[in-house]
């Protein structure tokens, strides 16, 4: 039974947002925000309601802005679209919201789904904002404050990693939001800059004040130490979580500093922040965790990880930053349900051939693309007409979770043709909502399954990463941390590892949580003459095509720059149109 702290969010912060939003969703229903409704908030309430921003809608179910389906607004679900459905790693074939356009890297400021990406952040950052301002919040608590700053900064982070050079505000007030460069020290006013020098400018100022906020919340933050759900401090940010955060943003130096991933002045504090994370309480869930219950039900460790008792069946001991969820206190459409619903239908079954307990929500949406099977397999065509429990036999990765049949009217294709059906394409069960030593989920729409926004593996995948560009490729301690992961796995080891290897590595350990889209930049691997990786669909031809390196960033909002006078359109996009 959980009893996770945070599974409430109390209502004084429900209707608390930012005035900072007033030039926001313009052409949105505005009804549900008002600034001056709480003139004396809850900082327990609006605390909570910042780590709600990570996961949930709102209050109740409904959207902190109003969108004509409240599930599109959550801060996951959009990490999902934006970071995984450009890649190899995922496609939609469903049409709503621009989804197949973002899938072939068609996107543009008039893409009806950016904007929600856009709002959620901005949202997210003025109930930060607001907890922030208050003066009783440090007060309280120290530790707290720390926390939203950490929360707040990862949102920032997730900002210069979509735009670039977004909207930038720290403090509450009724002033439309500036662009990040106009805080940056080296700002000229009344100077006339190309578009390319204010979007470099934004990255600039956006990375140092990120790891500001980051290096001076760390000392304030607990202890980096896992916890279970039905542990006080579960869900909250530790040290831990700054870590690795702080882990990520070097990792990315490059991208965001340079323009380039490979061009990146803080390989050493990247791999100084992931060991950080490596040598704490916070260890992989391998098979010396995993409880003979768990085996006994067919169970691998790396299974437990994304189940619906993942709090408390020891995988929790990899969970940097649960976010969490419960079938009948956190009742919403875009958190972990769906990671579950949008990639199964109603014939799909887990690894151990359960269906029974995940969900009745089978949305029947996304899959993943031939180029990225062939990280796990060889000839990737051996996966179709199998089930998961048949793919697990071939003892090649227990990472390899994909489902291959099709159902009584359909058979399931390899090959995605012209992208028209959730029957082209492989699926991946990787999430479900069953409780891997026995139980019954809580409720049979909504999900238990909590999200593990930040995992120990990434630490061992970064340092890895990080080593090789300092000391080679041929470094024994690189292939070290990799071999860790494999072992859990059950992967065969290689004698030696590059970095190309890395990448792969990456692909298999973290696929559909966020992360590639990312990566595949870092590796000059996305958009860019640089880019020799092409899969299905990329740039919307068949057989995969390269386009320019401005969609390394996508574009502001063309709704936000409309009604915002001190926003500029990121280079390389038009107001409406690329």
């Amino acid at each position: 039974m959980k009893l996770n702290k945070f599974k409430t969010i109390a209502p004084a912060a429900a209707l608390l947002l930012s005035a900072s939003l007033s030039s926001c969703m313009a052409d949105l229903d505005k009804g549900n925000i008002d600034p001056n409704v709480e003139t004396n908030p809850s900082t327990l309430g609006l605390y909570t309601k910042c780590y709600a921003g990570l996961i949930m809608e709102g209050n109740d179910g409904k959207a902190d802005f109003t969108i004509d389906d409240d599930g599109k607004s959550t801060l996951l679900r959009n990490i999902f679209n934006f970071n995984e459905l450009p890649t190899d790693e995922a496609i939609c074939w469903w049409s709503d919201g621009g989804l197949t356009d973002i899938s072939y890297n068609k996107y543009n400021a008039a893409t009806p789904t950016l904007k929600y990406l856009y709002y959620r952040l901005m949202s997210n950052i003025s109930f930060e904002n607001n907890f922030l301002n208050l003066d009783a919040a440090k007060e309280e608590d120290n530790t707290r404050y720390a926390e939203v700053r950490v929360i707040r900064a990862y949102n920032y982070f997730l900002m210069l990693d979509f735009f670039g050079d977004p909207a930038f505000v720290e403090k509450s007030s009724s002033e439309s939001p500036y662009q990040a460069h106009t805080y940056n020290p080296k700002f000229e006013a009344n100077k006339t800059y190309t578009r390319a020098e204010l979007l470099q400018m934004g990255r600039e100022f956006l990375f140092k004040w990120v790891e500001k906020e980051l290096l001076e919340a760390e000392p304030d933050l607990l202890p980096a130490k896992p916890e279970k759900d039905t542990d006080a401090d579960y869900g909250r940010i530790d040290k831990g979580a700054c870590w690795l955060l702080l882990s990520r943003l070097y990792l990315n130096a490059g991208t965001y500093l340079n323009n380039d991933g490979q061009d990146n002045p803080y390989w050493d504090k990247a791999l100084q922040y992931a060991e950080n994370v490596i040598k704490s309480d916070y260890a992989l869930f391998d098979d010396s965790r995993i409880s003979e219950t768990a085996k006994g039900n067919g169970y691998q460790p790396y299974d437990l990880l994304f189940m619906g008792d993942n709090g408390s069946n020891g995988a929790s001991c990899e969970a940097i930053l649960p976010l969490m969820q419960d079938g009948t206190m956190t009742q919403g459409y875009g958190g972990s349900l769906f990671y579950i619903a949008a990639l199964w239908n109603d014939a799909m079954k887990s690894v151990t051939g359960k269906h029974a307990g995940t969900t009745e929500n089978a949305w029947s949406g996304m899959r993943v693309r031939p180029s990225f099977l062939k990280v796990f397999f060889n000839n990737p065509s051996v996966v179709v007409k199998k089930e998961a429990k048949d793919i697990r036999k071939m003892n090649i990765d227990d990472r390899a979770i994909f489902w291959g049949k099709g159902n009584d009217k359909n058979d399931r294709t390899l090959e995605l043709g012209e992208n028209k059906s959730f029957f082209s394409g492989i699926v991946t069960p990787k999430w479900n909502n069953n409780y891997a030593e026995g139980g019954t989920p809580h409720d049979s729409k909504f999900v238990d399954t909590d999200f593990f926004l930040f995992r120990v593996a990434e630490a061992y995948l970064n340092a890895a990463e990080a080593e090789m560009h300092l000391n080679g490729e041929g470094s024994d301690k690189a292939k070290g941390y990799i071999d860790k992961l494999r072992d859990r796995a059950h992967a065969e080891k290689h004698s030696s590892y590059t970095l190309n290897d890395v990448l792969d590595e990456r692909a298999r350990e973290l696929y559909c949580e966020g992360l590639r889209r990312t990566d595949l930049i870092r590796f000059n691997q996305y958009g860019g003459n640089k880019a020799t990786y092409k899969w299905e669909l990329k740039g919307g031809s068949d057989n995969g095509s390269n386009f320019d390196k401005t969609k390394n960033v996508y574009p502001l909002p063309s709704s936000e720059i409309l009604a915002n006078k001190n926003l500029t359109q990121i280079d390389g996009y038009g107001d409406t149109e690329n």
